[in-house]
């Protein structure tokens, strides 16, 4: 009988869920969100209950585990382990089930649409999902600044300046030359959304462009286009030469390879607590592998 109530509300939850995707994201979006973070541990619960179920009687039919019950060190341990796996069944069904920020639950309509018009042969739309989450938590007014460079946007373009005052980079002006319809796009008007998700692409493609005839596939050219959109184009040719003189190491793959290897300063920035080499590091981990997976099933593989 607790089974049967227990499917019936797993059953309400996913109908319930089912009924916030289908409303227009616009104007529910917060609330939106916050319903599924509540829903989603609810949700996974299903899943890990029978999967736990069937290896918990597994666990149980073996001769080791029914010897190490027969003490209380023994059943402790066991009961442990059970407690471990049932974590890990429920973090690893949670990390996909992760609900959008209220921003993306806004603005991804506009980022796809952008990606069909501009970059339709894109193979993972989801990494550049995940790349505006970690530059600006999909806040459109999001801002960096320091004495010496802003950033700002979804997409985090920044301009630096030199000591003397003078420009050191705009990568705003830079990305606007490489699609014309950003011409319109200024410092005055940099938080137009359409505008700067259109640049995240813009920028983005024309970084893969150049990377992809160099790897043997998509995901490692993905790995350090996102590498290069942090810390610069040249810095990841150079990283790659750099692998490409270990021995073992392979130039065409990012992690446990090219992503050892750095000319980047290890020492770490007043105000950030991190050196350019972890930050660039970490943003790539986080977009690849911890944030792009909550987008696979709104965007596509």
């Amino acid at each position: 009988m607790k089974t049967h109530r227990f499917w019936v509300m797993w059953v309400a939850a996913l109908g319930v869920l089912g009924w916030f995707w289908a409303t227009d994201p616009d104007g529910g979006a917060q609330l939106a969100v916050q319903m599924q973070a509540l829903l989603w541990a609810t949700v996974a619960t299903g899943p890990v209950y029978v999967i736990r179920r069937a290896l918990m009687d597994r666990v149980r039919s073996f001769e080791a585990a029914r010897r190490a019950m027969e003490n209380p060190i023994g059943a402790g341990l066991v009961f442990l382990g059970l407690c471990i796996l049932t974590g890990m069944l429920f973090v690893s069904l949670s990390a996909r089930a992760a609900p959008l920020p209220a921003g993306a639950v806004r603005y991804l309509p506009t980022l796809q649409a952008e990606i069909e018009a501009r970059w339709p042969t894109l193979a993972m739309p989801s990494v550049l999902a995940a790349q505006v989450e970690q530059e600006s938590g999909w806040k459109v007014t999001a801002t960096l600044k320091t004495s010496r460079e802003e950033g700002a946007g979804l997409g985090q373009f920044t301009r630096a300046y030199r000591a003397n005052g003078a420009l050191r980079f705009d990568a705003l002006a830079e990305t606007r030359a490489l699609d014309p319809s950003l011409a319109g796009w200024t410092w005055a008007n940099r938080f137009d959304p359409v505008y700067q998700l259109r640049g995240v692409v813009a920028k983005n493609r024309a970084t893969f462009k150049r990377l992809r005839p160099l790897l043997d596939d998509d995901y490692n050219a993905l790995a350090m286009m996102d590498a290069a959109y942090n810390g610069g184009f040249g810095g990841v040719l150079a990283e790659r030469r750099l692998c490409a003189q270990v021995a073992g190491c392979d130039p065409d793959r990012w992690f446990g390879h090219v992503e050892r290897h750095s000319q980047k300063s290890r020492a770490r920035w007043h105000g950030y607590g991190l050196s350019a080499f972890e930050i660039n590091r970490q943003h790539v981990r986080n977009v690849m592998v911890v944030r792009r997976p909550k987008y696979v099933a709104a965007m596509g593989a």
